[in-house]
């Protein structure tokens, strides 16, 4: 039976461009350097892991019909993820994010756009509403619009929904929903903007995570940045895992790799604390890769990185 259940994450994808310059950026001028084109967006990357930890993995998202549309359909694809559910809009511009850098790698300028993302609509979702609610698990991001959130929310049945929050700004969209989310998974900013109480300490997230089961939510991942990660489950365990030291390389995508992390482990059956762990050695595993998604990330890779951590501790 296992084989047979699947995962949908419904969000964004978009094409990354950077362009890496070689000396000093001069504006106004052409800069010799190097550009690089990488498949990115919350939602795909989240896809794009829980098909590297061995899951039925499926993304739902819109893609323009042109040629960055094309490239991440594909490459997604290649990743082991199914995109058959996937939205192609005629005559819209794939997701994309531009971003120039200089010769020292800070990132000086960048353009974003996602005006695509609003075409994944209730209407689109409705149309596959059957496949969605024969779902095991559905994972969802904050860059889609208040309405379809709202709208899958209502429509899942019995399905648990984990949401990343994405943003600060964007993580407004489901304060009024907490009670009908399973697992929400936000940073102290995020968790901050959504409860309104300041985390100043370790000792203000019992408080933050109270106000959050207050209003229905099951549980709650609250990344602590060098505290660790603080876990809550309503009328159930709570406390602190200590983060996994990590050489970082490249910090983007580590959220969505813990994401991936979580809805695995729920598949999988795992004890919360458990879960816990395991999203942190996905998380620390694309902490430590130049690339957003790493292509080393298995269960069994996970698995040994947390038991040797354990070890050390």
């Amino acid at each position: 039976m296992r084989e047979k259940e699947y995962i949908i994450t419904i969000g964004s994808a978009n094409m990354d461009v950077a362009g890496y310059s070689h000396a000093s950026l001069n504006y106004a001028d052409s800069n010799p350097g190097k550009i690089k084109f990488t498949p990115g967006g919350v939602g795909r990357n989240i896809a794009h892991n829980l098909a590297l930890l061995g899951k039925n993995s499926w993304l739902m998202t819109a893609v323009g019909n042109d040629f960055y549309g094309q490239s991440l359909l594909a490459q997604t694809n290649q990743s082991g993820v199914h995109v058959d559910n996937c939205l192609i809009v005629a005559g819209e511009n794939t997701s994309s994010y531009l971003s120039l850098l200089d010769n020292t790698g800070e990132m000086l300028v960048a353009i974003n756009d996602m005006s695509i993302t609003e075409h994944i609509s209730e209407a689109f979702l409705a149309q596959h509403v059957d496949f969605i609610r024969g779902a095991k698990v559905i994972v969802a991001d904050c860059n889609i619009s208040e309405q379809t959130l709202a709208w899958l929310l209502d429509n899942t049945g019995d399905v648990p929904v984990f949401v990343d929050p994405v943003s600060a700004w964007k993580c407004v969209k489901i304060r009024e929903r907490l009670g009908q989310i399973h697992t929400l998974k936000p940073n102290r900013l995020e968790a901050e903007t959504l409860s309104g109480i300041a985390l100043s300490g370790r000792e203000d997230v019992v408080k933050v995570a109270a106000w959050f089961h207050a209003r229905g939510l099951y549980r709650l991942v609250l990344s602590m940045g060098g505290d660790g990660v603080y876990y809550s489950e309503k009328g159930g365990d709570s406390g602190w895992s200590l983060p996994i030291k990590t050489h970082v390389v490249n910090v983007t995508g580590a959220g969505d790799a813990m994401m991936a992390g979580l809805a695995s482990c729920w598949v999988d059956d795992m004890p919360f604390i458990d879960s816990i762990r395991f999203a942190q050695g996905c998380s620390s595993m694309a902490l430590a890769s130049e690339y957003t998604n790493n292509p080393e990330l298995s269960v069994a890779n996970v698995n040994t990185l947390v038991e040797n951590t354990e070890c050390l501790n």
